[in-house]
């Protein structure tokens, strides 16, 4: 029909091999379907594109006499591939390391649970949220942490106490809780440190006790806003007192 192009495969041939011609024909579309991708590369894709234009430019080239039989399965295969890319994992969808598995790795030794009062409790849970009363630095032996930071205790002391009141805290969470897996994120954090007038590095004290919880929860359910305050003295002249509110499933 006039007006009407003729398909290239099906045009005159321009010798009398059919394989040849058929291969001129794969390497200009093949060529063609790449300029046209380079220029739109997402509306523009084929399923064999690009190995296509490859294995038809080294057909063309080798001239091999390859039958027709033998082509027809080459296009079987190509017709049969596709394309898949693969995407890494956006940060925050894998799941986080469980916290009882993390406790036993890091091998963390947890205190005794303090005990409720008649006018204290060490936790109250309210819906999904776990508040914790302050706790205060106490070693594994249950001695009390004490001493001012800037005149009796330094900086790594400070620090130290500051991790012991933490695991008393998850102590508490624990017990309360059954399983610190229930834990799904900390809220909040804040610290005194009893220190001289004029110490400055509160908060390089109570990073003892957010360490812990990083390391212990990842820094997506670790990390919570918190406050370190200065105190000219704590009960019993401890050296720090923390307390938190965590989210709980």
């Amino acid at each position: 029909m006039k007006g009407v192009p003729t398909p290239r495969l099906f045009a005159k041939r321009r010798s009398p091999n059919f394989v040849a011609n058929f291969v001129d024909a794969f390497v200009e579309n093949g060529a063609r379907s790449h300029s046209i991708r380079e220029r739109r590369p997402t509306k523009f894709r084929t399923k064999f594109g690009e190995v296509g234009f490859g294995i038809g430019l080294t057909l063309g080239w080798l001239r091999w006499p390859v039958s027709k039989f033998a082509l027809s399965a080459v296009l079987l295969v190509l017709t049969g591939c596709t394309t898949t890319t693969t995407r890494p994992a956006k940060i925050g969808t894998l799941p986080a390391p469980q916290a009882e598995a993390r406790l036993v790795e890091l091998k963390l030794q947890l205190p005794a649970p303090t005990k409720p009062s008649a006018t204290l409790t060490p936790i109250v849970v309210s819906g999904n949220l776990a508040f914790v009363s302050g706790h205060i630095s106490r070693r594994p032996d249950n001695t009390l942490i004490t001493g001012r930071l800037g005149e009796d205790l330094d900086m790594a002391a400070g620090k130290e106490a500051a991790r012991q009141a933490g695991l008393a805290i998850l102590s508490t969470l624990r017990n309360e809780l059954g399983s610190l897996d229930r834990v799904k994120r900390v809220v909040k954090v804040l610290g005194f440190v009893n220190a001289v007038p004029g110490f400055k590095d509160q908060p390089a004290v109570i990073n003892g006790c957010s360490e812990l919880f990083l390391d212990l929860f990842g820094r997506e359910r670790g990390l919570g806003a918190r406050s370190a305050i200065g105190a000219g003295s704590l009960p019993l002249n401890v050296a720090v007192e923390i307390e938190g509110i965590f989210e709980i499933e």
